[in-house]
């Protein structure tokens, strides 16, 4: 019965083939009350081939009008610079190639930032497109396509650049597009189906007030200097706009602009703590970087990094193992066993780029990060910290570290951080004094920005700050057409 059942017969097999073009299935035809035997076809097996075949053909349509979509974009657009083509080809081919940008006010708005980014210098390719909308005139499709293909590349970049800002904003042409998520594309035509395009724009663009008011600067100075002479400025204050746009507006959290060399705390919209810090040095950078501070170690001990164990301490422990001891060392091999550095001949390490053995500091009032550590999560092993070298924070040049950041008045901020974990200030001394290493949770919500803004506008002045790292030193690219740019921002 089994081999029959796996056979067709002429009637079962022409009610299969039939059922391809129809929406029945095979269970139907045998509910009809034909005489056919059902042992003479696999009922489910049959079933099965015909959704498949259905789904296979309707795969093969798909592919079809895709194919014939890519095929109009090519020849509507030619030879004009496009990115994202079967994209693009899917998005109007869904909408029967008619126009998206109908609502002015959301082509404005989208135009304006997009200005903005093309004058920063962080794509070439952006400057190409922004020149294509401007020369193709406004009433065709083929511009409403440029406008588009422009869109993805700026939806992509708005979701990315917070956390590839370090990749893309300290160099020029460094910024390389890719398609944004089909989710993303998706929120976005529903946005446009709904006629809310321009609110769906309005939540890509930054809310930080110094982004808007330097923009605003370099619109108003386009129109009343010469572009040429003051092309370099201009440029500068652009690629620092786009640093700050990564930045909320200062309302909560932990603020360090690195070339202040200060950390502003904010809460509500208020400053609650303002404070000198040190950062890293041009060898060993502090990153740009975004996180949320987990929590508070009071009297840390210092796990040393290793890039900082093998070009710092293995040179101090060659030439004088009994270093160790007065830095309040600790040694440990790859078992975890504790050893002397007497028993290690430190020599044969130097100008090595790893070394088989982890190196503790001691928690206590000389140990390299004072007395209290603030974590937060990040791929550098990045996090603020006390330090007992007190005397560097009078120094004007505070590029000192090896990346971390020093905190002069880490003793108020660790204040207010025990405050709202239930410490009392009595309790905080005492365990201070016990030199116990100590872990406590952040019962608050406390954003930290680290981020690298040398020239920007506020109130309508000019503020610059030393380019420590030496970001800023190119000149404007020959790239950004600065009557394009005049023309949108």
């Amino acid at each position: 019965m089994k081999a029959k059942a796996q056979r067709f017969k002429f009637a079962p097999l022409v009610i299969l083939i039939s059922g391809l073009c129809t929406s029945c299935t095979v269970s139907d035809y045998f509910n009809s009350g034909t005489n056919v035997q059902k042992e003479s076809i696999n009922v489910e097996q049959a079933n099965q081939q015909i959704a498949q075949a259905k789904a296979a053909e309707q795969a093969r349509l798909e592919l079809e009008k895709q194919q014939q979509a890519e095929a109009k974009i090519v020849e509507l657009m030619g030879n004009q610079p496009i990115q994202f083509y079967s994209t693009l080809a899917k998005i109007y081919a869904a909408r029967e190639f008619s126009p998206i940008w109908q609502d002015e006010s959301a082509k404005k708005k989208f135009l304006h930032e997009y200005a903005g980014l093309v004058a920063s210098g962080i794509s070439i390719r952006a400057a190409i497109s922004l020149d294509a909308i401007s020369v193709t005139p406004v009433e065709e499709i083929q511009h409403d396509i440029l406008l588009t293909d422009a869109f993805l590349s700026y939806m992509y970049y708005t979701k990315k650049v917070p956390s590839l800002a370090q990749n893309w904003l300290y160099s020029q042409n460094s910024y390389k597009a890719d398609k944004p998520e089909d989710e993303l594309i998706e929120l976005w035509l529903t946005a446009v189906q709904n006629n809310q395009n321009l609110d769906f724009v309005n939540i890509l663009s930054a809310s930080n007030h110094l982004y808007q008011e330097t923009l605003q600067y370099i619109s108003n100075s386009l129109a009343m200097t010469d572009k040429e002479k003051s092309s370099t400025i201009l440029y500068k204050l652009a690629l620092n706009a786009q640093r700050l746009r990564i930045i909320p507006s200062f309302e909560n959290g932990i603020f360090v602009n690195i070339p202040s060399y200060q950390l502003n705390y904010y809460r509500d919209g208020k400053l609650v703590l303002n404070s000198r810090v040190i950062v890293g040095k041009e060898a060993r950078k502090t990153p740009v970087m975004y996180s949320k501070l987990s929590n508070l170690i009071v009297n840390p001990p210092w796990h040393v990094p290793n890039t900082i164990l093998t070009k710092d301490i293995v040179p101090k422990l060659a030439r004088d193992p009994g270093y160790a001891e007065r830095a309040s060392l600790e040694i440990f091999d790859s078992k975890g066993n504790k050893i002397s550095a007497y028993s290690v001949n430190w020599s044969q390490y130097v100008n090595s780029k790893s070394v088989p053995f982890r190196i503790r500091q001691k928690a206590g009032d000389d140990s390299a990060l004072g007395r209290f550590k603030f974590n937060m999560p990040s791929s550098d092993a990045i996090y603020l910290h006390d330090t007992p070298n007190r005397s560097l924070f009078n120094k004007t040049s505070r590029a000192l570290s090896s990346g971390c950041v020093r905190v002069s008045k880490s003793d108020e901020l660790a204040s207010v951080l025990l405050k709202e974990a239930g410490w009392s200030m009595d309790k905080k001394q005492r365990v201070l004094a016990s030199k116990k290493t100590t872990s406590v949770p952040i019962q608050s919500d406390n954003p930290v920005y680290l981020y690298y803004v040398t020239t920007w506008i506020e109130n309508g002045k000019v503020q610059t700050l030393p380019d420590i790292y030496g970001y800023d030193k190119l000149s404007a690219p020959n790239y950004i057409n600065w009557n394009t740019v005049q023309k949108y921002l």
